[in-house]
């Protein structure tokens, strides 16, 4: 079930995009939402019934990569003005995301897929800061989020760092240095 709900996340990506290229706002965001509320329940569903895995997390992984990437693609074709306005913000977000994935690849041959539990309220803390941002109330509830994409990105290559084999889940970073103080012993 939990592999299901990522399959969907991933499944309703060209819809999403799809509705951004057409032009409808409130498509947009219900379908995003739905993608969003599918990465809320997964990781719930997974450890709730015990049906964690490696295939799992790269699951969820992949369809996060994909979700992001979608959605920033559909805001700036339905929200340019907001777009360019935050342009700065969300190219920090994007260079914090993607240099976790190619630390790991240089440094563990893959990407660490940790889902630490900064990482875990960072997916539950974007979609709602969505909201001020494109309705034009006010950016500094994603800016916030943006800032948390960094130290958790900063989290997780200090975590390839100290741990340099692949270990699945990896709460935090002090999880990170205990297995390493294990490890040598």
């Amino acid at each position: 079930m939990p592999n299901l709900l990522s399959a969907l996340r991933i499944a309703l990506m060209p819809a999403v995009l799809l509705t951004a290229v057409g032009g409808s706002k409130p498509w947009f965001v219900g379908l995003l939402v739905a993608a969003l509320l599918t990465d809320a329940f997964d990781g719930f569903l997974a450890r709730r019934l015990h049906a964690e895995s490696e295939l799992g997390r790269k699951l969820d992984s992949l369809a996060d990569y994909l979700v992001m990437i979608t959605g920033i693609a559909g805001i700036a074709l339905l929200w340019p003005d907001i777009m360019r306005r935050e342009l700065a913000w969300v190219a920090t977000g994007l260079v914090a995301f993607f240099a976790v994935v190619i630390y790991g690849f240089v440094r563990l041959g893959r990407a660490p897929c940790y889902h630490t539990w900064a990482s875990k309220i960072l997916a539950v803390a974007c979609g709602p800061t969505l909201i001020p941002l494109l309705a034009e109330w006010s950016a500094v509830p994603f800016h916030g989020v943006m800032t948390l994409l960094v130290l958790c990105g900063a989290e997780e290559i200090l975590i390839a760092t100290l741990v340099p084999w692949h270990v699945g889940e990896m709460p935090t970073v002090w999880h990170a240095w205990r297995l390493r103080r294990t490890v040598r012993r």
